[in-house]
C-alpha cells in the first residue's frame, strides 16, 4: 500500500465534454476501489488551456493546478485505492496533452468518451452559452465565426479556454484520438460511444471497471448530474459565472456578500430555464454532418468501430 504522499494519478479521463464525463467521474468516485479528485477539469497537462476558470462554489481558479505541487495535492487523500484518477475534457483536443501524461505516467489507463459529432457541438454551444464562454446565442452564427475566432476576434472576455469556441475543429475527432494512441499502449486504453452509454449506462460502466481491473459487480447510485438548462439572456449570465470581474460589473465592488448572494439566486432563475434545449434546424445538420463524415470515416478505421452506421453518416 502506497502512502497518501506518493499517490499519483494513473488514470485519466480526457473527453469529449458533453460526453457524460461529469456523470461518469462522480460514478467512479463511488467505487471503494476509485479514487476520484474532488475537483474535476484540473487540466495540468493542457498548457494551451491558460486562462483562469473559476469554481462558483469554491470561489477558486483552475490555474493553480498547473503547477506540480498544487495538482498532486488533489490526490493527497488517496490511500491504498487501485485507480487514482482524474477528468478533463480538454486533454483530447489538446495538441500535447497525451504526450504530456505518457512523460508523466506512461502505464496510465486512458478513458475517452466520443459523441456524434453534429449533437456534440449543438450542445456544446450551449454549455459554452451557460458557462458565459460564449456570448453568441445563434449556433449557427457561433460556427459562421470560428475563422475569427481563429485569429483571436470576437472572443467573449469570460471565454476561460478561447479554442473550445472553435466547435467544428473540436468536433474532427481522428487526429484528437490518435494522439494518444501514439502514446500509449492500446491495451490501456478505452474508448466509449456517448448514445451506448445513454442506452445502457450500467452494462458500459461495468466495461469500465473491467478495463480499470477493479470489482465489476460494484452498483452505484445514478443521478442527474448535469441537468439541461437554456439561457435566456447569454451576456448578461456572465454576471453570475464572473461575479468578480469588477470591470464589466462594477456593483459588486460595494455590494456586501450576504446581499449579493441572494440576488444572484434570483438572477439565475431569470436568466436559465430548465427544458430540452432548442432543437437543431435539419438543414444545417446535414450540412455539418456532410462536412464531418471523412472525419468520421477516418475514426471508424482507427476504433475498428462503424461509426458511420451507428452514427447514421452512412445515410448522408
Amino acid at each position: 500500500i502506497m502512502n497518501s504522499t506518493s499517490r499519483i494519478p494513473n488514470f485519466f479521463v480526457v473527453g469529449k465534454p458533453k460526453a457524460g464525463t461529469t456523470a461518469l467521474h462522480h460514478l467512479l468516485a463511488q467505487h471503494p476501489d476509485i479514487f476520484m479528485s474532488s475537483y474535476k477539469e484540473p487540466h495540468h497537462f493542457h498548457p494551451e488551456h491558460v486562462r483562469a476558470g473559476v469554481d462558483r462554489k469554491r470561489g477558486i481558479s483552475g490555474l493553480p493546478y498547473k503547477d506540480r505541487d498544487k495538482y498532486l495535492e488533489l490526490f493527497k487523500d488517496a490511500t491504498d485505492e487501485k485507480i487514482v484518477g482524474e477528468s478533463s475534457t480538454g486533454y483530447l483536443y489538446s495538441k500535447s496533452a497525451a504526450r504530456e501524461i505518457a512523460k508523466f505516467n506512461p502505464d496510465a489507463k486512458i478513458l475517452m468518451v466520443l459523441r456524434e459529432p453534429v449533437d456534440f457541438m449543438h450542445s456544446f454551444h450551449s454549455q459554452l452559452l451557460r458557462s458565459a464562454n460564449e456570448n453568441e446565442p445563434d449556433f449557427r452564427t457561433a460556427l459562421k465565426l470560428e475563422e475569427s475566432r481563429k485569429k483571436g476576434k470576437n472572443i467573449p472576455y469570460t471565454a476561460t479556454y478561447p479554442e473550445n469556441l472553435l466547435y467544428i475543429d473540436q468536433a474532427h475527432y481522428a487526429n484528437q484520438v490518435r494522439r494518444f494512441f501514439d502514446a500509449f499502449d492500446s491495451r490501456n486504453i478505452k474508448v466509449l460511444i456517448y448514445e451506448d452509454l445513454r442506452a445502457d449506462n450500467l452494462r458500459i460502466f461495468r466495461e469500465i471497471l473491467e478495463f480499470l481491473g477493479v470489482d465489476p459487480e460494484f452498483t452505484p447510485q445514478f443521478r442527474d448530474v448535469n441537468p439541461t438548462r437554456r439561457v435566456r439572456f447569454p451576456r448578461l449570465a456572465g454576471w453570475l459565472v464572473y461575479p468578480a470581474d469588477k470591470r464589466r460589473y462594477p456593483i459588486q465592488t460595494w455590494m456586501p456578500g450576504w446581499l449579493l448572494k441572494p440576488i444572484r439566486v434570483v438572477m439565475s432563475r431569470i436568466f436559465y430555464s430548465t427544458g430540452p434545449r432548442v432543437e437543431l434546424d435539419p438543414e444545417l445538420r446535414l450540412q455539418l454532418a456532410r462536412e464531418l463524415k471523412p472525419d468520421v470515416l477516418e475514426l471508424s478505421e482507427l476504433l475498428g468501430i462503424d461509426l458511420a452506421k451507428k452514427w447514421s453518416y452512412d445515410q448522408i
